[in-house]
């Protein structure tokens, strides 16, 4: 048992409490592994989509801590050791993730590394309007999710999506071929950056998510969660 894990639980029981562990913005892995518990699944990977930090604000660091195993998606070298040292059972893809057919993009890196981004539109809008800066400007592998599934996707597990690339979430589900790679459980980050919680949510991705056979599971307005309705009957 890792000693995280075993701390926790040696904490809940001398305190007789149930303090859980949770390493995601607002609680969205204790969500995920809820409904993993309580669907008595032993069999899970997962598909972390715009990695970035593989601890501190991470949707899947929690499934990893349980024993699960997946990718990690993460186009900025800073975060690639960090990922490698605490993660060394998930497979690293040092990449993006295409939206259009090319090889390579421009990848923004900003002064705070949750903000990176591979959208123009996206890191003008940090400066210009939440006089964010942009730190650097990388040259940057991509890479189709529709290969990354090809090459990874396990029809006998359950599947998390953990998907979070600031500005291009709706653009990669809507390029997922949905017909061959089905993931059981999608978190998706739906809301505009903002510094006082008021951006605006996108409701393109609950349509396009909904017409695939989804419902919407739990939503705690930066993040929606998202569960294959299909898998829930299986």
């Amino acid at each position: 048992m890792k000693p995280l894990l075993f701390i926790n639980k040696l904490y809940n029981k001398l305190s007789k409490t149930n303090i859980k562990l949770s390493f995601s913005q607002s609680g969205e892995d204790s969500i995920i592994l809820f409904l993993i518990r309580s669907l008595k699944i032993t069999q899970v990977q997962y598909f972390d989509i715009g990695t970035n930090d593989p601890r501190n604000m991470n949707n899947t660091y929690i499934l990893y801590l349980n024993g699960f195993r997946g990718i990690c998606v993460e186009p900025d070298p800073f975060f690639h050791k960090q990922i490698k040292k605490y993660r060394p059972g998930d497979v690293l893809i040092p990449k993006g993730v295409a939206v259009e057919q090319q090889d390579k993009a421009t990848f923004y890196v900003m002064d705070d590394p949750l903000l990176n981004t591979f959208s123009p539109q996206e890191a003008e809008k940090l400066v210009n309007t939440h006089h964010r800066e942009i730190r650097k400007v990388l040259s940057v592998e991509l890479i189709a999710i529709n290969t990354i599934f090809e090459q990874y996707f396990k029809e006998d597990h359950c599947s998390v999506l953990s998907l979070d690339v600031e500005g291009l979430d709706l653009v990669i589900l809507q390029s997922i071929d949905f017909s061959r790679f089905k993931p059981s459980i999608i978190c998706v980050e739906n809301i505009e950056y903002s510094e006082n919680l008021t951006g605006k949510k996108d409701s393109f991705i609950n349509e396009v998510l909904l017409e695939q056979g989804y419902i919407l599971y739990a939503d705690t307005y930066i993040n929606s969660i998202f569960i294959d309705s299909n898998f829930l009957k299986k």
